[in-house]
């Protein structure tokens, strides 16, 4: 049996325990438990892949000991100097797990606050990326190691990071509200391994520098201040990608062409190419800026304002009918490398603001009547 085969049965058994104890209908040790052994099983994963494409797992000096999970991902997402078919993460994929790594450490080693909907989603990521590791390197299917079921049976629904963020920053500032400081840093401690992660940024944190987080939320700062990886990841990355080049110029090679705006476009004309500009113009606000401008938009005399969580904007959204149309909201927008965001348009900011402040909607109502939804 080659080494890669003995890694990848490895991972595959740590995988299997690690959707064993997700599933399982009671808590004790459950999330450490699959954090721990989603963590083991990429590590070995990894190492299987990396052997797989020759390349080398073990430490340069002669020591014998292999390489960190941390630099299989390294690897794993830009190759080396010599052997570039290593390759098989994107960095957005990297990110999840360096993520998952800095989160096990926390769980691993401290005491860490991890809300479920956070663990699914981790988890639910982790299981993608497992599948397509199998698919593209080894050509095998988790299928052949798992067997099919639709979804566990469960007591709430998933929901998207964006909510999950906004939902444990306003409880870090009930608890320090409270004084409770130490349940305040273990909730973080989750918030921070997904900034990590998309940083790049292995160390886990002293006590300090959580503080000076902790002191950051507690003062009300934007995300964008007390996360800037994650505020951008929600947002940020906007790639033109491929496509057919045409001629919209006397100097350019391209395929000859011209521009006529939308306005100008009759029926009875022929129009092979639509092209927009920049999509993401028409939706400028992901998640956590959308709630951020509704908030900023209500008036001073408004009970709501500065109050308005994104889960509570999402109730109200889904009450008057808006993001199921194209005006006001998009649920993937193409960031590049096949990742997406959620997009809000500037109507549609206007749209809540003014139900809200003629009482068209009463945000109490639309919650109750929504909340199922969301897992409440």
């Amino acid at each position: 049996m080659p080494d890669y085969e003995e890694y990848k049965e490895t991972a595959t058994n740590s995988f299997r325990i690690a959707v064993e104890l997700f599933n399982r209908p009671f808590e004790n040790g459950r999330t450490e438990g699959v954090l721990i052994l989603l963590d083991h099983s990429f590590e070995m994963l990894l190492k299987a892949a990396i052997l797989r494409r020759g390349g080398e797992i073990r430490s340069d000096g002669g020591s014998g000991q292999t390489i960190s999970l941390e630099k299989c991902v390294k690897r794993c997402r830009d190759g080396t100097r010599d052997n570039q078919r290593i390759k098989c993460l994107s960095k957005s994929e990297a990110a999840a797990i360096l993520s998952l790594n800095n989160l096990r450490d926390y769980a691993q080693h401290e005491q860490v606050d991890v809300r479920e909907q956070q663990l699914y989603l981790q988890s639910r990521q982790c299981t993608d990326i497992f599948e397509k590791i199998l698919t593209q390197v080894f050509n095998e299917s988790l299928s052949q190691y798992l067997p099919e079921r639709v979804l566990p049976l469960s007591t709430t629904v998933p929901t998207d990071i964006a909510s999950i963020i906004d939902q444990e920053i306003d409880e870090i500032q009930e608890l320090m509200d409270e004084g409770a400081i130490d349940e305040a840093r273990n909730k973080l401690k989750a918030l921070d391994s997904v900034e990590r992660g998309l940083a790049d940024e292995g160390k886990t944190p002293d006590l300090s520098e959580l503080s000076t987080t902790l002191e950051a939320v507690d003062d009300d700062k934007g995300l964008d201040d007390i996360f800037p990886s994650t505020f951008a990841a929600l947002g940020d990355g906007v790639d033109s990608g491929g496509g057919v080049r045409i001629n919209l110029g006397s100097d350019d090679p391209g395929l000859p062409a011209e521009y006529v705006p939308e306005e100008e476009i009759d029926e009875d004309d022929d129009v092979y190419l639509y092209t927009e500009k920049n999509i993401h113009g028409r939706y400028p606000f992901n998640p956590m800026q959308f709630k951020k401008q509704v908030n900023s938009e209500l008036s001073e005399e408004c009970d709501w304002k500065g109050d308005l969580s994104l889960v509570r904007l999402k109730a109200i959204l889904k009450e008057m009918g808006l993001r199921e149309r194209e005006e006001f909201h998009q649920s993937e927008l193409p960031l590049g490398a096949g990742d997406t965001r959620p997009g809000y348009s500037p109507k549609c900011v206007d749209s809540v603001v003014e139900a809200i402040e003629t009482g068209t909607i009463v945000v109490e109502d639309a919650w109750e009547a929504n909340k199922a939804e969301f897992g409440y």
